[in-house]
């Protein structure tokens, strides 16, 4: 019970978090178009050729968040 009780509160504070940062008149960023590729490589130049750190900032809930999609790295 303490288990889904946290999840629910997990996930309240990111929607939170989100509705907040949208009432608080954030400028709606630009659509842009991305491949898997180019954020594979983004995420290589940012954390510096460590394959394990990559998948993990590639899976990560914020990169969810900020692409629409989840991400699973096999492998």
């Amino acid at each position: 019970m303490a288990k889904t009780q946290r999840r629910e509160q997990v996930k309240q504070a990111k929607q939170t978090k989100v509705a907040r940062a949208t009432a608080e008149g954030v400028k709606p960023m630009r659509r842009v178009q991305v491949t898997l590729g180019d954020l594979i490589a983004a995420a290589f130049d940012t954390v510096g050729g460590e394959v394990k750190k990559v998948a993990r900032v590639v899976s990560s809930p914020t990169m969810t968040l900020a692409t629409g999609k989840h991400i699973v790295v096999v492998g």
